[in-house]
């Protein structure tokens, strides 16, 4: 039992000035002295909306269930985090696919335009991808998915990398498969050599020295240039053989990697030739189709 002068404060109007004092007690109380009991108070206060809070939780539940924990290794997780990967993974081949169209599309330009006009009534280009090679067979052919089909024809020149000749058409022709005789594996191609930067526009390109290339079996050419002009490593040489296509004049084939005398002839120099790009290296390869005035294809001379 309370002590009657408890109970007589507790009812009243002096319940409510003993409330009214103690609020304002804590109001002007300092803050470091209500925080220590603010949680405890908090709880009390609390007590009679915890039914409350529980029911509604309750109907909370019967209406929305909650959802389960997240579980990593659970099958579903595991089927969405595969079928997002490869979602990923044709997005990327897509715009590796794009990329590579576009690299044919320039090479077909670059190819296209370069070997255009001329004795020559039309000029055609195809591409094909390199589908198989033999680079250590006997003849060291490479085969590429373009065929007469698509108007391919025996001893049509074929490049890489836009205007790299990297070889002929052999007389292999499928509808859809075609045999490419590497340049390193024909018996000779003429050729000039010019700097990196490209040959003087205020000299003759007649100047610039003339060189036969031969293979040496190693992938690479040889030959020997009688000139006094200046040949040294990194030079570019390019076709001027007449007994290709026409569309192959002019067209990059190699660098020379190494120059040395020749002891007998002072003013010669033996150099070697590396291909710029080969078509075993490449991943689709341009033909190009000349017709000519007489309507046969181009080839050969």
């Amino acid at each position: 039992m309370l002590p009657a002068r408890v109970q007589h404060l507790l009812t009243g109007r002096r319940l409510d000035w003993t409330l009214l004092a103690c609020a304002l007690v804590v109001s002007v109380a300092p803050v470091r002295m209500l925080r220590p009991w603010t949680n405890d108070l908090a709880r009390l206060v609390l007590v009679p909306f915890v039914p409350v809070t529980h029911l509604g939780t309750s109907l909370r539940d019967r209406i929305r269930p909650s959802i389960e924990s997240f579980d990593p290794k659970s099958p579903e997780t595991i089927a969405l985090e595969a079928e997002v990967e490869r979602m990923r993974t044709l997005y990327e081949t897509s715009r590796l696919d794009a990329l590579r169209l576009e690299e044919v599309i320039r090479g077909l330009q670059a190819t296209s335009t370069r070997a255009g006009g001329g004795a020559l009534l039309d000029v055609g280009a195809t591409t094909g991808s390199v589908v198989a090679g033999d680079p250590n067979g006997p003849h060291g052919v490479v085969r590429i998915n373009a065929g007469s089909r698509h108007g391919v024809a025996a001893g049509s020149a074929v490049f890489v990398g836009g205007d790299v000749f990297a070889g002929l058409v052999t007389d292999d022709v499928g509808a859809f498969i075609s045999t490419v005789l590497p340049s390193t594996r024909l018996p000779s191609i003429g050729c000039r050599l010019f700097p990196v930067e490209g040959s003087d526009p205020a000299r003759t390109v007649a100047i610039a020295p003339g060189a036969v290339l031969k293979p040496t079996g190693r992938g690479t050419w040889t030959a020997e240039v009688a000139s006094a002009g200046e040949i040294a490593v990194g030079m570019i040489a390019r076709v001027t053989d007449e007994r290709l296509p026409r569309s192959a004049l002019g067209a990059r084939i190699g660098r020379i990697v190494a120059v040395e005398p020749i002891e007998q002839v002072p003013l010669a120099r033996r150099i070697e030739v590396e291909p710029i790009t080969e078509a075993r290296d490449a991943i689709s390869a341009v033909v190009v189709i000349e017709r000519r005035s007489d309507g046969g294809e181009g080839g050969p001379r």
